[in-house]
């Protein structure tokens, strides 16, 4: 399924980008891989040791220099590229008036900033190979929307907006684009989640399934998408929620 593709996965050091790098690595995927925190990339490394498989670098996914140079580097050593998945991303909790400008700015240039500078660095080798594979990482959170997170969910409607136009626009070059949309699901954030009861259990509650998804849950999603199982699908929205935008 994965045998030998070159994926590019970027928020790699923790949540679901460390996750799909792991699964991606026992499928026999050679990997690209690119985090802001040096020692998460480095642990990474050593619990993967698949050599010549893996090559990364820790950096600024919002920093255009930065994209260009570990996208160049990827292509340059692997001699092509496969797979995108734009996982890196932030968010924070927070009113609207209450929210500067700098604030939205950083969110949207992590998020919305860094699908674009990847899509675009990455889309002119795939257009010249007339193959590849894009995924982009949204949220329910982008198209149905929750207080106090307007700049998250605004940055995940535009990843939603970016990835249909995208898959129009190459789609005459074989690249599949698509976007996975997860709910509450256990990553690196999810015991401090809790600490907040009243908050956990309104989701739990808003939940039809009545409990919050697996890592695996959205990495089956990126191997579906990844392979050439999803040949034929592009410009979609994979919803994985246990059924909470289905309300």
């Amino acid at each position: 399924m994965m045998k030998d593709k070159v994926c590019i996965i970027t928020g790699s050091g923790k949540g679901f980008g460390l996750e799909t790098a792991k699964t991606f690595a026992k499928k026999g995927a050679k990997l690209a891989l690119i985090s802001r925190t040096k020692k998460d990339l480095i642990k990474l490394e050593n619990e993967l040791n698949i050599g010549d498989n893996l090559i990364w670098m820790d950096g600024d996914v919002s920093d255009s220099k930065v994209v260009n140079e570990f996208v160049s580097k990827t292509y340059d050593f692997y001699g092509k590229i496969d797979v995108l998945f734009n996982n890196a991303g932030m968010r924070f909790r927070k009113g609207f008036l209450d929210t500067t400008y700098e604030e939205w700015k950083k969110v949207m240039d992590n998020n919305l900033g860094s699908t674009f500078l990847f899509c675009q660095a990455v889309g002119r080798y795939m257009i010249k190979q007339k193959y590849g594979k894009i995924i982009n990482m949204s949220s329910i959170v982008g198209t149905l929307g929750l207080p106090e997170l307007c700049t998250y969910g605004a940055s995940k409607g535009g990843i939603i907006g970016l990835t249909k136009s995208l898959s129009l626009e190459w789609a005459e070059y074989n690249i599949n684009v698509n976007a996975i949309a997860p709910g509450f699901c256990k990553t690196s954030y999810f015991d401090n989640f809790k600490k907040n009861k009243e908050l956990y259990d309104f989701t739990l509650d808003r939940i039809p399934m009545k409990k919050w998804g697996d890592s695996s849950d959205i990495v089956n999603a990126c191997l579906f998408l990844a392979s050439d199982s999803s040949k034929y699908m592009t410009g979609e929205v994979l919803t994985i929620d246990g059924g909470w935008s289905a309300w």
